[in-house]
């Protein structure tokens, strides 16, 4: 610690210990005795141990010498209440702390003031820092080391993401009430209050000029696309504006619109050829929020899978069906299958004589004349559930009733999905190397057609059983994780984002989807599947909301009344004491040349 330096005070004594001791002198033949007496007197001048006279090149030294070691020290003045103990700094690194003020981001000033805080701390503080986008993280907990402290702040870096600080409360709080004597400083643009908790939140925010693009969507005309673009002017003046839009990165439209203060316009090009794999708009100038200056959007267009439905009727199954972007229903009532051009063969209480060559299978009540599935008891009024797997994603443990249903001995290819006590009521797999499914009941002996679960059942095992690539959305907002569970029998994978960076992608983190969505612009996503390579692209976009929130007007609400004007950490006087040091260096150097 910088304190220790106070130890070298004893070191002063080193400077007068030279002016103590005596120099040797010479012998001297002299042709007169003129100068004896003045020989004499500087010979008695130099006699050791004798007292101190005043001499201004010694005090110079020594003052030097003092503020030197006090320097090193790094002392402090105290000009209000005083911060120490615990200190827990809480840095807000959502995408609205991009925001420029000065000419540097709102996060960068956020840092600089929090390494102030740590460097005029008492040293017996310990300090905790905290970045908050989307979720809270802890980078360091109670640390007495400033400069490990100062390292971590300077470590975090602004992200694209949505977040306000203020969902973090409880995590906060959590880490609040761990220490006794804490203190809280929480630097942020967006509306936070400390509620009980010693502290002070430090506002980032206010007004400036920023036009961002809040949303991009089209239309397809069938021959060209019709695009939309909105902006909006979050600021205090009208702005005026020039609209890019580029198709794969070539700009192919060009257009101007003013914005009036706070509101938005809506801007169209019309006419866009078809062929592009993305779109993106931009505002031509730059201000104080850049990011949220550009956005993309997806064209690419799957070729629909086509499902053959086999049943007496069914409207509920249909009314699903039907619903799924990206899928054509067919239907017959007839088993005797001869076209092979099926993506899905979906049997409802039928089974074919001979199933087709190609497609995967979906079989719901079936029959005893089936080859696949063992029939072996049966079973009524009776509750059942659906078991966590990825196709019940959202739904697991929704709970519905069955009037009657079939008991089939589980297949060992089969994963459960629904079950009703010990029974296995409907499971999925891979059967002779074909996606199969089976539902043991009739859904009309059921009320699962009531339950909210339903739609996402028969939507999620269809695309998985059709190899659904679905139209899907035409951006993600960053931070959001990328759906990636669109063709579940990929082998190898990997996730390429718009900076170049490659990851590797297992498949087993395929149900969680990509996570690392803090850049914006076009992903590209390379999957192997069935020895095939293929590509999808997905566009990330700022999210609207950081727009929104980097500009809004609030008063930082306080903490037991801390506030800026009555609390302070202290005043750093290191560097004024250097300044004086070599003052004091320069008038010995003066006085040193006008005595010789």
């Amino acid at each position: 610690n910088a304190v220790y330096a106070l130890w070298l005070l004893p070191l002063l004594g080193l400077i007068i210990l030279m002016y103590l001791l005596k120099e040797e002198h010479e012998e001297m033949e002299i042709s007169s005795l003129y100068l004896w007496k003045t020989v004499m007197a500087d010979s008695e001048v130099k006699k050791p141990w004798q007292k101190l006279k005043n001499n201004i090149l010694m005090i110079l030294q020594l003052l030097a010498a003092f503020i030197i070691i006090i320097a090193l020290a790094n002392p402090f003045l105290k000009t209000g209440k005083a911060l120490g103990g615990s200190i827990i700094i809480v840095l807000d690194n959502s995408g609205s702390m991009n925001a420029q003020m000065k000419g540097k981001s709102r996060l960068q000033m956020a840092k600089s003031m929090a390494e102030n805080v740590v460097r005029e701390a008492p040293s017996s503080s310990l300090f905790t820092i905290i970045s908050s986008a989307r979720d809270a993280k802890v980078e360091i907990s109670n640390t007495k080391d400033k400069m490990e402290a100062i390292n971590k702040i300077k470590a975090i870096e602004v992200s694209n993401m949505e977040g306000n600080i203020y969902n973090q409360m409880s995590i906060i709080k959590a880490i609040f009430n761990q220490y006794q004597d804490a203190t809280l400083l929480a630097y942020t643009d967006e509306p936070f209050s400390l509620d009980d908790m010693k502290g002070e939140v430090i506002n980032l925010g206010g007004n400036g000029e920023n036009a961002a693009i809040t949303s991009i969507s089209y239309s397809d005309e069938k021959e060209d696309y019709t695009l939309l673009v909105r902006v909006q002017n979050t600021g205090n003046s009208s702005l005026k504006r020039e609209i890019a839009l580029y198709g794969d990165n070539k700009l192919i439209g060009l257009k101007e619109a003013e914005i009036l203060p706070g509101s938005s316009v809506n801007v169209y090009f019309y006419g866009i050829k078809k062929g592009y794999d993305f779109l993106f708009a931009e505002l031509s100038e730059e201000d104080m929020l850049i990011e949220d200056n550009k956005a993309y959007l997806i064209l690419q267009n799957p070729k629909p899978k086509k499902v053959l439905m086999i049943s007496k009727g069914n409207i509920f199954i249909e009314k699903a069906l039907s619903s799924i972007e990206g899928l054509e229903l067919y239907k017959t009532d007839n088993s005797d299958i001869i076209d092979d051009s099926y993506d899905l063969y979906l049997f409802d209480g039928k089974s074919p004589k001979q199933m087709p060559k190609g497609g995967s299978v979906f079989f719901i009540n079936p029959d005893q004349k089936n080859t696949i599935f063992e029939i072996i008891d049966s079973k009524n009024s009776s509750m059942a559930r659906f078991e966590k797997n990825s196709i019940n994603n959202h739904i697991e443990d929704y709970r519905f009733f069955i009037n009657n249903a079939k008991i089939i001995k589980k297949p060992y290819w089969a994963d459960t999905l629904i079950v009703s006590g010990d029974d296995t009521l409907a499971g999925i797999g891979k059967f002779e190397g074909r996606k199969t499914a089976y539902i043991s009941f009739d859904i009309h002996e059921s009320d699962l057609p009531l339950n909210p679960a339903f739609p996402i059942f028969i939507y999620n095992a269809t695309s998985y059983l059709a190899d659904l690539e679905a139209k899907g959305r035409g951006f993600y907002k960053s931070g959001e994780s990328i759906d990636i569970m669109f063709a579940p029998d990929i082998s190898e994978a990997q996730m390429t984002t718009p900076s170049g960076k490659v990851e590797k992608i297992s498949s087993n983190m395929f149900s969680y989807g990509f996570n690392n969505t803090g850049e914006t612009g076009i992903y590209r996503f390379d999957f192997k599947k069935d020895e095939v390579s293929s590509q999808k692209l997905f566009a990330v976009n700022f999210p609207l909301e950081e727009s929104k929130n980097a500009f809004l007007e609030w008063s930082a609400s306080k903490g037991e009344g801390i506030g800026v004007k009555n609390y302070k950490t202290g005043l750093d006087i290191q560097k004024p004491l250097i300044i004086i040091v070599l003052l004091i260096l320069l008038a010995e150097w003066m006085v040193y040349t006008r005595g010789n």
